[in-house]
């Protein structure tokens, strides 16, 4: 993406924030933290708990003794620095991706395993993601209004597509994933200049990816369990957060609004942080489930991204200590 692209996604996604925090308000922002008060804090929790069995799921996508000699806590500091750097880098997630290949690598971990494993972590998050969004597009087709038939249909093939995804997921990472995905990038006109001169080393990801798979298969399947499970979780949130502002939100409501409210986000890899997308796809999916409670949409964007700005700074607190610089992560991209 040519820099004159990202100022201009940066400047729309601002552009977004900036107006949405005009038509919330300032006297609506302050009365939001203020209902919650110190139960802010307990806001935090369910994104803290699947952050940590998250990063137990990520462990699952190395072999046994690749972390033999790495704690639990090591791998969780890596992870957040890594998720942290792609939550503000609109890098198609490589940017974070990077990160952790060169901290595990200061760690022991080879980059081949360290760089094999990211893959399969994020193969599993598209897998994990994938099936919860058709879940929570196969609810929503079900409990719409029969009035709107158009949405149930739309949804219902969101739900197909999502369940495609997923089995096209399983099949491509045995054909050599890596290796796949740069030919059908070349195909589509786009010039790769860091994969040349690469082809042996891009071989051996891909086999070094195709061998664990053989091997440790339930290790994969594990991870992508316990990443599923983490999204399901994460609905709690929702009613947490509206729970604390005096409205009782319903669990299929929440799960089908977390569930595209992850659809959402995916544009973090154009926008840092999905800024601006992702506080109007908030307040548009209460706005189409909760209607009589659809104000209600802008004050639950608000505390989530005032909990992604907590998680960054914390992971970006981290990275300033000078565990990894730009020019070294870049280099290792």
């Amino acid at each position: 993406m040519s820099k004159p692209l990202r100022l201009f996604l940066l400047f729309c996604g601002l552009s977004l924030f900036a107006w949405f925090m005009y038509r919330t308000g300032w006297k609506d922002i302050q009365a939001t933290f203020r209902a919650l008060g110190w139960c802010s804090l307990i806001v935090l929790l369910p994104y803290a708990i699947v952050f940590s069995t998250d990063t137990l799921g990520w462990r699952f996508t190395f072999s046994p003794t690749a972390l033999s000699n790495i704690s639990y806590f090591v791998t969780w500091r890596v992870r957040l620095i890594g998720e942290a750097i792609n939550s503000v880098v609109p890098s198609f997630y490589v940017g974070g991706e990077a990160a952790k290949v060169i901290l595990l690598k200061r760690e022991g971990v080879s980059k081949l395993i360290a760089t094999s494993a990211a893959i399969r972590s994020k193969t599993a998050q598209s897998v994990a993601q994938s099936t919860f969004v058709a879940l929570g597009a196969a609810v929503a087709a079900l409990t719409l209004p029969k009035d709107q038939v158009a949405a149930k249909w739309i949804f219902a093939l969101v739900a197909l597509a999502g369940f495609s995804i997923v089995a096209f997921l399983f099949k491509i990472q045995k054909q050599g994933m890596v290796a796949t995905i740069i030919k059908w990038i070349r195909k589509l006109g786009f010039k790769l200049q860091i994969v040349t001169g690469r082809e042996e080393k891009i071989r051996e990801l891909d086999a070094e990816i195709y061998n664990f798979y053989n091997r440790d298969r339930w290790r994969f399947r594990w991870c992508t369990l316990i990443y599923l499970g983490g999204w399901i979780f994460d609905t709690f949130e929702i009613m947490i957060v509206a729970h604390f502002l005096g409205v009782e939100v319903g669990w299929h409501h929440a799960f089908v609004i977390e569930a595209f409210i992850g659809v959402a986000r995916g544009f973090n890899t154009l926008v840092p942080g999905a800024l601006g997308i992702q506080e109007f796809s908030v307040v548009g999916l209460f706005a189409l489930f909760m209607p009589e409670h659809s104000g209600l949409g802008a004050k639950y964007a608000i505390v989530r991204r005032a909990r992604d700005a907590f998680f960054a700074v914390l992971g970006g607190g981290l990275f300033s200590f000078g565990e990894v610089t730009w020019k070294g992560m870049i280099k290792n991209t």
